[in-house]
């Protein structure tokens, strides 16, 4: 494995040598005044209001290096193939200037900037130009800010007396925003202007005009501060309604289907925040490439009290095809294809039909993590056991996943929708703990399975809240790969339930703007509850609930810390008919602590009991897809897939397992926070630390096994979201408090009294406690 890494990086650093020697410019340096030399360090000095970051992005020049200039080899590959920062010292003048107003813009308007020093810092004196490296200082002497002395609100045409109240008192609290003594900014100078503006075109005041003044009063005694008198004056105009709504562009698309999305009509009371809540419910529909809503206001003359709309909205491609490939490398080592269609105005009323298929081969048990390592241990010999059985070798496994799905906004109210999605497959049982490796014996479990989903949904207050319910139901029929029969238990299984969800979305991106895929501050909040079985019908009967959290917080410019907290519960009413009820583990004997492995194992002196070995295995089976568990790219990054739940050590048909199988539990926490900061260009990067735990017990939480992870991670921005890499490592007494690693009893090499354990055997990594993980989209 060793040998593989060290060929790897060797062919990494060739690779980047030849490309860096080939593109390599010619330096052309004066070493008399540094023209055209290698900028090598730009350090500012002085500043504290502002930080370096802030600085160095405003200006021209800029230091030399990449992504890994200080990282051991890869450093190499940036030294190569850097392209040069150049010294121009007509480019550092227009930089100071550049400076400088950025500190007036920020309230500072006695800073003095200036360049320091120039120098060379090249240890050996060489007369070769690319050799000459310079270090550039500028210096920042800040002096004392300018603080808002007061705020003041002017009207031309509003009486206190006679005016609109609410007019008057909107556009008040609107200017105490800034508020006195506060350092004076341009930022929130505008900023100010345009919320009294936006304050009251959201009461109908479509021409309502503020303007801004502000009178800044410098002192002579530089250790005092200055001082900026600000004033707003207003207009506001008659109030409006809306006028008559033009539809412009939309070709196909349905004009009846429209009008009622928009949520205003002629003669409404006019509102800009129902024009944005529009423009939001338009962009919600999928099929618009642009939109352009405008106020026709009138810009001479009376002006009109109507305020016609002119909405512009440009449709994008509506049909789709899509081909493609790719191969896995993580919880499975697999290449899958995909080929599908999608139309996204069927029959004109903006329906949304799509259908595809995707094959997959599954090299099974091989995993990203074992790759190297594949049936190198052997399992333990248990002293007065027998010897442990044949293990299983490399198995192609084949799959295929077929999906089809409609959607209809409902007509004359299309913020609601209704869906109908249809699946069917032939693959590995789904939650599958695909084992780090397996016996001859052991049954991979594969299934048919034929699944639909009818349900409604809506979107409320500028999509910011999702409420919605839809009735599941899936049907499976279990086979073995390399077993001539499924085992015993291992029936037909219907699963009936019911589902509602709410979501709560207020995250913006750095815009301040609504943002799915970026947000750098605010609040996710949600819901889902789901009831299997009961009036509804199934094999099981049961209340799954999950809520969620979380958030998101601006620390720096392009730095954000991300936060979130997930629990589950699951409730079993019944998974077996004939359980009675009222049992420790309401209806799953398999999560009962007294049943053992004597019970059910078969040896060389014992056959077990094949009746509740029967029924154990239905229960695996149900657990399988109605439990909970943890670990994997969007929970914990220092496990793998479903890893965090409890095991069973005793396979289907009464074999010793090689390795423990995730079963799934009836309680779980998850806590995360990871900082996010850039790097280079569409490059960023993260720092983590993940926690969870799943126990078998309805509202067993256990704090004292944390399952603590911390890692790094990567991002590179593209249009559907960041693609990123996060290689998380379990902190040893932090998996479970006070014990440096965690082990199972079977890599222990010792006995297992019970048939279920609280913890598996995690996936190592190069040797080391740690996971890798490669996914589309932020983990949160």
């Amino acid at each position: 494995m060793g040998l593989r890494c060290l060929a790897l990086l060797a062919l990494v650093f060739v690779a980047s040598l030849v490309v860096g020697c080939a593109g390599r410019e010619k330096i052309t340096c004066s070493p008399s005044d540094l023209t055209g030399c290698v900028v090598d360090e730009v350090e500012v000095t002085g500043n504290k209001a502002l930080g370096d970051d802030e600085i160095e992005q405003r200006i021209a020049t800029a230091e030399t290096g990449g992504a890994f200039e200080h990282v051991p080899l890869l450093g190499a590959i940036d030294a190569l193939t850097v392209e040069y920062e150049r010294f121009d010292r007509f480019v550092l003048e227009r930089d100071l200037q550049r400076v400088a107003r950025l500190y007036r813009a920020k309230g500072y308007y006695k800073a003095v900037v200036r360049a320091g020093r120039v120098r060379r810092i090249d240890e050996k004196k060489s007369d070769d130009p690319g050799a000459v490296r310079t270090h550039v200082e500028i210096v920042v002497e800040e002096g004392m800010p300018t603080r808002v002395r007061r705020v003041s609100l002017v009207w031309r045409d509003w009486d206190p007396a006679t005016g609109d109240s609410k007019a008057g008192a909107a556009a008040t609290n609107a200017k105490n925003t800034l508020a006195e003594g506060a350092i004076f900014t341009e930022e929130a100078y505008e900023e100010v202007r345009g919320r009294i503006q936006r304050e009251l075109t959201d009461l109908g005041y479509a021409y309502a005009l503020v303007d801004a003044k502000a009178t800044i009063d410098l002192q002579t005694d530089e250790t005092k501060d200055d001082s900026a008198d600000i004033t707003y004056t207003v207009e506001l105009g008659p109030k409006c309604t809306f006028g008559a709504v033009t539809l412009e562009g939309l070709d196909t698309i349905p004009d009846w289907q429209i009008r009622p999305a928009l949520g205003f009509e002629e003669d409404d009371p006019y509102s800009t925040d129902r024009l944005e809540e529009a423009e939001v419910a338009l962009n919600d529909f999928g099929v618009f490439a642009s939109i352009e809503i405008t106020p026709q206001l009138s810009k001479e003359g009376p002006r009109k009290t109507k305020i016609p709309i002119k909405i512009v909205a440009r449709p994008g491609a509506l049909r789709a095809v899509r081909l493609g490939g790719g191969i896995e490398l993580g919880g499975a080592i697999a290449t899958h294809g995909i080929a599908g269609w999608q139309h996204k105005n069927l029959f004109g009323a903006l329906d949304r039909f799509n259908i595809e298929a995707r094959p997959r081969l599954v090299l099974y048990p091989l995993k990203l993590l074992t790759l190297f390592n594949f049936n190198q241990d052997e399992t333990p010999v248990v002293e007065g056991q027998p010897p442990p059985p044949e293990k299983g070798g490399v198995r192609p496994v084949y799959e295929v996943v077929g999906r089809l799905s409609y959607q209809l906004p409902i007509p004359y109210d299309p913020r609601t929708t209704f869906f109908v999605q249809g699946s069917g497959s032939v693959g590995l049982e789904r939650n599958h703990d695909i084992p780090d490796s397996y016996t001859v014996d052991t049954n991979i479990p594969g299934e048919y399975v034929a699944e639909q989903r009818v349900g409604i949904e809506r979107r409320f207050f500028l999509s910011r809240l999702l409420v919605g319910i839809a009735h599941n139901l899936s049907y499976s029929q279990p086979f073995s790969y390399n077993l001539d029969e499924p085992p015993k238990g291992r029936d037909a299984l219907l699963l009936s339930y019911l589902q509602h969800y709410a979501e709560v979305d207020l995250r913006r991106g750095p815009d301040g703007k609504f943002n799915r895929l970026n947000p750098t501050s605010g609040v996710l909040a949600g819901f889902d509850v789901q009831m299997a079985g009961f009036f509804v019908g199934g094999d099981a009967s049961d209340v799954k609930v999950r809520p969620e959290i979380r958030f998101f917080a601006p620390l720096a410019r392009r730095v954000t810390i991300a936060g979130r907290f997930a629990m589950g519960f699951l409730y079993v009413h019944d998974y077996r008919r004939d359980t009675p009820e009222g049992d420790n583990v309401g209806g799953i004997p398999i999560l009962d602590r007294e049943t053992t492995t004597a019970d059910v194992e078969k040896t060389a002196d014992s056959e077990g009991d094949p009746d509740l070995r029967e029924a154990l295995t239905r229960d695996a089976q149900i657990l399988s897809k109605r439990g909970l568990y943890s670990g994997g790219p969007t929970s914990n990054r220092g496990y793998t897939f479903n890893e965090i739940a409890p095991h069973r050590v005793i396979g289907d048909e009464g074999e010793r397992l090689a390795d423990p199988d995730a079963i799934g539990g009836r309680t779980l926490w998850e806590a995360s926070i990871e900082l996010r900061f850039p790097v280079v260009g569409d490059l960023g990067g993260v720092v983590f630390v993940d926690s969870s735990d799943v126990t078998r017990d309805l509202g067993q939480l256990r704090l004292d096994h944390p399952h603590v992870s911390s890692g790094l991670g990567i991002r590179y921005e593209t249009p559907v979201g960041p693609l990123r890499l996060d290689l998380g490592f379990r902190i040893p007494y932090l998996q479970v408090l006070g014990e440096e690693t965690v082990e199972s009893c079977i890599k222990r090499g010792a006995e297992c009294p019970t048939l279920v354990i609280d913890e598996g055997d995690a996936s190592v990594f190069l040797g080391l406690p740690a996971a890798l993980s490669i996914a589309i989209g932020h983990a949160y």
